[in-house]
């Protein structure tokens, strides 16, 4: 016989609120989006009891999950909002510009638009200097060029495109070039296009190599993106199993969190044991509770101190100033 149980499995719950109901009563007359911890029975939550997580969705319907034995947690995780990083590059401390010189910037994306990571997307800006220019007037040059080399993209204009900006800092002799990449939320298509950041690096040469600084992107922790995506694997998985019926044309069907959102996460790892069984079938359970900022941080904390209290959980409360 094998070890795995029939029941593992991860559940995914979202929260708009979290106003500490201390009864099913008290949930049912609350508003659509709350989510709480009560006792199984549906009781406020006492100090080393069986819980379940309850949450009164858009319907107005209570949905629960399992029951949590206190003896049963194996994990539990309060991870806080971090905001994503997006991708710069600045080219600055350049040379006195040489009259008939070629100026080169090359950017190279890594899996472009519904390329695979494999593929690179290699776009490029070219400036000549001639007499008279300094410093700033080559980097506006490769501004330019680069807008205009971008403005081929869908969704572009000739001064605005849906993936980099390219801006110019300082003037004169201190002109700087910098590429910020853009926030790919307009791109971003649950279940096709998911994306968090651009891959990409990207390089500036002429015939003195000017200083390069790097500032890597990062996803963070929480943003709406990776909490949707997160959200139509394990939530689609339960309740919209039809949702990759039509691959590749699909319908694209909205869930509860937002693309645009912010999120702090809990994490619960516990297992069942089912009767004269030898063996514990491992469950996990991801909460997602909107950030907005610190001082709202105490909404989540009600759910924290909870999850404490009847399983002492042992996780750190979140700071609220």
């Amino acid at each position: 016989m094998g070890l795995a149980g029939q029941n593992q499995v991860r559940h995914f719950y979202s929260g708009l609120a979290t106003p500490g109901h201390t009864s099913i009563t008290a949930l049912k007359a609350g508003t659509a989006g709350d989510i709480v911890v009560l006792s199984a029975d549906g009781t406020d939550v006492a100090a080393n009891t069986a819980c379940k997580l309850y949450k009164k969705n858009a319907a107005g319907n209570i949905v629960a999950s399992d029951t949590i034995k206190p003896g049963n947690l194996i994990y539990a995780k309060a991870i806080e909002y971090v905001a994503p990083t997006l991708g710069v590059v600045t080219f600055s401390a350049l040379a006195a510009p040489v009259v008939g010189e070629l100026v080169t910037v090359e950017i190279v994306v890594k899996g472009f638009g519904s390329y695979s990571p494999e593929d690179e997307y290699v776009k490029k800006a070219f400036y000549k200097v001639v007499t008279g220019d300094n410093r700033e007037a080559v980097v506006d040059g490769l501004i330019t060029s680069l807008n205009r080399n971008f403005s081929r993209e869908v969704g572009a204009t000739a001064s605005t495109n849906p993936y980099f900006t390219f801006t110019k800092t300082g003037a004169t002799t201190t002109a700087a070039l910098v590429i910020t990449e853009k926030d790919q939320v307009d791109n971003y298509v649950v279940g096709k296009k998911e994306k968090t950041n651009i891959d990409f690096y990207a390089d500036l040469k002429m015939t003195t190599l000017p200083t390069k600084t790097v500032v890597a992107s990062d996803p963070g922790i929480g943003s709406g993106k990776t909490v949707a995506s997160m959200e139509w694997y394990l939530k689609g998985e339960r309740n919209d199993f039809y949702r990759e019926a039509g691959y590749p044309h699909n319908f694209e069907n909205t869930y509860e969190t937002s693309k645009t959102g912010t999120y702090n996460i809990i994490e619960l790892a516990y297992f069942d044991e089912g009767r004269d069984e030898a063996k514990k079938s491992k469950k996990q359970i991801t909460i997602a509770i909107p950030y907005t900022n610190l001082a709202g941080q105490a909404a989540t904390n009600v759910l924290i101190n909870d999850l404490n209290t009847a399983l002492s959980a042992g996780m750190t409360t979140f700071a609220v100033a």
